[in-house]
């Protein structure tokens, strides 16, 4: 057998095998949704949940048929509902601690094989925020003695997400593994999040 005819079906598989690839584009989008956040930590004493927004921008680089890498960039409110004496009394026992970060997750997507009008997704991977601000109910943190957050959040990010078309509905949670306050020894607090997310895509 010639060379050339016994190579012909192994460059038949890898063309096969790459199309998927070659045919699959970048895409970019907007996502938002709302948070419920909360400290967890042997420091989250008297703490409940508090509400906020998640917006910003999505994109999903195919690395194959099935996988993909999903970076994200958005503005996410954290934090928690607790009750201190601390800040001001006039704010009354129970104030709502603000945390809002620029967020950077960087996840690891699953897509369905399905091209289907429904393909559910599954993502995971890490997610780092830089603080913006820090408040106790109306006071900013840096004029309350004691409070001292630090500037960068660290969080593992786990989730699922529904696509219909260029719409996609999906749920996520963050629980956070670098200490947002770590002054008192063995009372560390940390974020924890829970996400439900619309995606909008733009561009493919």
């Amino acid at each position: 057998m010639r060379p050339g005819a016994r190579c012909a079906p192994i460059l038949a598989a890898l063309l096969v095998v790459a199309a998927p690839c070659a045919a699959a584009q970048p895409a970019f989008g907007v996502i938002a949704g709302l948070n419920r956040a909360n400290f967890t930590g042997g420091g989250a004493v008297d703490v409940s949940p508090r509400t906020g927004p998640l917006i910003g921008l999505v994109g999903d680089m195919p690395v194959g048929p099935r996988f993909s890498v999903r970076p994200e960039l958005h503005f996410s409110a954290k934090g928690s509902e607790v009750r201190t004496e601390a800040g001001d009394p006039a704010d009354g026992p129970s104030k709502t601690f603000g945390l809002s970060y620029i967020q950077m997750p960087v996840l690891v997507q699953l897509r369905s094989a399905s091209d289907g009008p429904v393909r559910p997704r599954l993502f995971g991977g890490l997610s780092a925020g830089v603080l913006l601000g820090c408040n106790l109910g109306s006071l900013d943190c840096a004029d309350i003695e004691g409070i001292d957050q630090r500037g960068v959040d660290v969080g593992v990010v786990a989730g699922g997400e529904i696509e219909l078309g260029r719409i996609g509905v999906g749920a996520r949670y963050e629980i956070g593994v670098r200490a947002v306050d770590a002054s008192v020894p063995g009372n560390e607090i940390y974020n924890g999040v829970a996400s439900l997310t619309v995606r909008y895509t733009l561009r493919r």
